[in-house]
């Protein structure tokens, strides 16, 4: 008897074991930043096709998440689209990139490159916001939201 309930355990943590390897790693969006609510995460195809309308055209990416926060007075969103390796998630940045500063229509510019905890944010303005884009791992991040909030908002899912 003893010895057929050891038997569960085991396969009971074994089966939770299997199950948490098979998750990817997705970003937590907190619900309170800096006063900043979320009020709506889109995930899956919602995502994707918000992320697609975004650029104007089919990203090939494996997921998405978009999550919007509110407070008084201030908004911001962060749009998180997950390549199929990092190879491409770091092309996709740098051709992301690329093309915003080169074009002659683009709205964006005081371009700039910092560093937080080992992550290259690239730190621009436009449209009456601030803008970060960055990568971890095979995540790319782009953060839209007034000066104040933005740099909470980078360091909640930074570290």
């Amino acid at each position: 008897m003893l010895h057929n309930m050891r038997k569960r355990i085991i396969f009971i943590l074994f089966s939770f074991f299997l199950l948490g390897c098979n998750q990817s790693p997705s970003p937590v969006f907190q619900e309170e930043i800096r006063g900043l609510k979320l009020v709506q995460l889109i995930t899956g195809k919602d995502a994707l096709n918000a992320i697609n309308e975004l650029h104007g055209k089919k990203i090939n990416v494996a997921s998405g998440m978009v999550a919007f926060y509110q407070g008084e007075g201030e908004k911001a969103t962060v749009w998180v689209s997950e390549s199929f390796s990092t190879d491409d998630a770091i092309q996709q940045t740098e051709i992301m990139i690329e093309k915003m500063r080169s074009s002659k229509r683009s709205p964006f510019s005081d371009y700039k490159e910092i560093g937080l905890d080992g992550v290259k944010i690239y730190s621009f303005k436009g449209m009456g916001q601030e803008h970060y884009i960055f990568r971890i791992s095979k995540s790319v991040y782009w953060i839209t939201a007034n000066s104040g909030a933005i740099d909470e908002l980078c360091k909640s899912i930074v570290g």
